[in-house]
């Protein structure tokens, strides 16, 4: 507020320090003076283990409790996944505890799905409720109409959820990934056979081309992603590292990398094929690995020399002829090099992943590289698992489509455990009609998010803080790290332990469930699973167990009927071109920022104020325009427009940048929560709004396939 300097004012704050002065010396230490608190006493202070599980990254912290309270945070020197440091998530991890909106007991809907009318109810009365619906399908022989969508955290509730869908008998268990923050596990899958083990070696790469992926923000474990990514370029002076990054924004690993070359959005695969052209053009690729190690070589080399000639790739993506036949020189040139890229459409992981076989880096170190680490993740004791009677729906974003297809859900009790499809998904219109659809709903929540609107029962979890805490990362480096935490502090409030809820369940079911799951509590479950691998100590004091994974070779990765890599010809066939609008002129291009990766972290206020640092941006959703785009429209930098799909619009603030093609629009994912507390719900808008909820063969859901038209009131 300006304050107006008038004869008045000067008058009137003349008075007002004259006043003080003549006041008497006891009143003017009480007016005058500031009060200081004094400060508390310190009866007990201690930094204890914690595991952050804000990510799937499953970093391990310290946290420094005070008097029993947890009041800081730090990372946990030597843990091998984040050696001491933390992302900004691991730093919010006390606003996460204390939030003001967390669920603070188990809540019933009374009124019709979506209606907000809850109603407090006890664990007892949520164990029996859960225990009917469930009694219910199995007297009918449908234990198929149950399905479960899980968190991706790899612990042992996750397995004690998965055993008990197994024995249960239904085979819709699924596990919700976020697609902009893994590596092409598609085309791994259908390439290699199996994803599992599969993991990009880039500390130990000289050269990484990146095709879209905006890895320093967006990988698995963003704090691992840092730390290689400081060892690529301090570690080991004698041998620079080359970064190449493709992308249509300059991001981050962008503005970072050697080179940042501009292409048009979800045209990458594309020119990836142009560059596989080159290396089968000019004879620059590992003829040994191809001939060797490869199936269906031939027929995929008659397609990239028929269709994805450089000029043609050139005129698709917008890179210049002479900067294909570049990164293709220096792919051959600078060894090892590797091709990286994000779990976008099949066409575009396919085209990228190609690229490291015609260079001959897979199964070598510094490539592509397979480990046993995954093997050395904790099981629970063996149990015998009956086959299920029907087929799983294919593909978790096929579920919204086939409930909605059909005249009556084919799912009639889901049960979904910290996953919010409703916002997270493209399809998140589709998914709100589905669930709208099921019967009955359960949702282990500790907040009201947009899909735990529409449940019938949200049971609110223990927070990490608060319980027995077990994880498995593996590491860039082929390590498998297993990390225990204790609680660092008692239950704030009426939650409870998901494990303890799901192993409560089996025990009244009885017969096979029960026999399955025989242990009364998660930490006896727990502590069976940890006599394995001789854990006990470490488990107790909080810590971690490592192993150290072997990889022998090319046919480590391959878990193929025929033992050699697949070249999917069918999948790399040419499809229809982008052709301009006139009516939506823009490419849109949907970025994560590190303050909500994974989608996730709008509720916590710390990270609202670092999503947006590069333009100042902060508690708003922004649109990048390059200012030459803005100026032809009459746009003026931090105006409010409308951004328009032909399946929607939302409202930003327009913002120049220079770090963006002049044919293209970028937004943030993140914000636009219409639930999940006062810190998140209305601010901002939804990206996804703009997407028209459309998969690619692979199921996997069209992130950037859209153009979009920009406008002011």
């Amino acid at each position: 507020m300006d304050l107006e300097i008038s004869r008045r004012n000067l008058l009137k704050w003349a008075g007002f320090l004259v006043a003080g002065f003549t006041l008497p010396k006891a009143i003017k230490a009480k007016v005058l003076s500031p009060q200081e608190k004094p400060l508390p006493r310190l009866d007990s202070e201690a930094h204890r283990p914690a595991l952050c599980k804000l990510c799937p990254a499953l970093c391990m912290l310290q946290i420094r409790v005070v008097n029993g309270k947890p009041v800081g945070v730090s990372g946990m020197p030597g843990h091998p996944l984040s050696q001491g440091a933390h992302c900004p998530k691991g730093g919010a991890i006390l606003q996460d505890l204390y939030h003001p909106d967390r669920l603070r007991s188990p809540i019933r809907q009374r009124g019709t799905k979506g209606s907000a009318q809850w109603e407090k109810i006890s664990w007892d009365q949520a164990h029996q409720i859960l225990l009917d619906k469930l009694s219910h399908l199995l007297k009918r022989n449908r234990p198929e109409a149950l399905a479960i969508l899980a968190a991706p955290i790899r612990d042992i509730r996750h397995k004690i959820q998965k055993r008990f869908a197994q024995v249960f008998g239904t085979p819709n268990f699924w596990e919700w990934n976020w697609s902009l923050a893994e590596g092409p596990l598609d085309a791994f899958r259908l390439m290699h056979g199996s994803s599992e083990g599969l993991f990009y070696d880039l500390q130990n790469a000289s050269l990484i081309v990146s095709f879209g992926w905006d890895w320093l923000q967006s990988f698995p474990s963003p704090v691992e992603a840092q730390r290689a990514f400081s060892e690529l370029r301090r570690a080991r002076p004698e041998r620079r590292v080359r970064i190449v990054q493709i992308e249509p924004r300059l991001s981050t690993t962008a503005a970072k990398a050697d080179e940042w070359i501009s292409i048009r959005p979800d045209t990458e695969g594309f020119l990836a094929l142009g560059v596989a052209y080159v290396l089968m053009d000019d004879n620059l690729y590992d003829k040994n690995f191809a001939g060797r190690w490869t199936s269906g070589f031939e027929e995929y080399r008659k397609m990239i020399l028929r269709e994805y000639s450089p000029e043609k790739v050139s005129e698709i993506s917008g890179v210049k002829t002479k900067q294909i036949v570049e990164i293709a020189r220096q792919m051959t040139s600078i060894k090892p090099a590797i091709g990286i890229t994000q779990r976008s459409s099949l066409f575009t992981q396919i085209a990228v992943h190609s690229l490291n076989a015609l260079v001959g880096s897979i199964g070598v170190r510094r490539g592509v590289l397979s480990s046993e680490a995954e093997r050395y993740q904790l099981t629970l004791p063996s149990a015998a698992i009956p086959k299920p009677r029907t087929a799983p729906i294919a593909s978790l974003h096929e579920i919204p489509e086939r409930i909605l297809a059909s005249s009556q859900s084919p799912i009639e009790l889901l049960w979904m455990e910290r996953v919010n499809p409703v916002f997270l998904s493209p399809q998140g219109a589709q998914w709100r009609k589905a669930l709208e659809r099921i019967g009955f709903i359960v949702s282990f929540s500790p907040f009201i998010d947009e899909s735990s609107q529409i449940a019938d029962i949200i049971l609110p979890p223990h927070h990490s803080l608060e319980a027995w805490q077990y994880g498995f990362s593996p590491t860039l480096q082929g390590q498998g790290i297993i990390s225990f935490a204790p609680p660092v502090v008692s239950p704030l409030y009426d939650t409870g332990d998901h494990g303890d809820f799901i192993l409560g369940l089996a025990k009244s079911l009885g017969g096979r469930i029960a026999s399955a799951l025989p242990w009364e509590s998660f930490v006896e479950s727990l502590e069976k699973a940890v006599q394995k691998v001789r854990a006990e100590e470490i488990m107790k004091k909080g810590g971690w167990w490592e192993y150290v994974g072997e990889s022998s070779g090319v046919k480590s990765t391959l878990k193929t009927q025929t033992g050699k890599l697949a070249l999917p010809t069918g999948e790399l066939k040419p499809k229809g071109r982008d052709l301009p609008d006139a009516s939506h002129p823009f490419h849109l291009y949907i970025h994560v920022p590190l303050a909500f990766s994974f989608g996730e972290g709008a509720h916590l206020p710390y990270l609202h104020s670092l999503a947006g640092a590069h333009l100042g941006e902060q508690w708003e959703t922004w649109v990048e325009m390059h200012p030459a785009a803005a100026e032809k429209l009459g746009i003026r930098d931090g105006q409010m427009v409308w951004v328009e799909s032909p399946y929607g619009k939302i409202r930003a603030r327009a913002r120049h940048y220079q770090g963006i093609r002049e044919d293209t629009v970028s937004l943030p994912f993140g914000l636009g929560h219409t639930a999940m507390g006062r810190y998140s719900e209305g601010i901002g808008a939804n990206p996804a709004d703009l997407l028209a909820g459309r998969t690619d063969k692979s199921g996997q859901p069209i992130w950037q396939a859209v153009r979009v038209k920009i406008y002011g009131d």
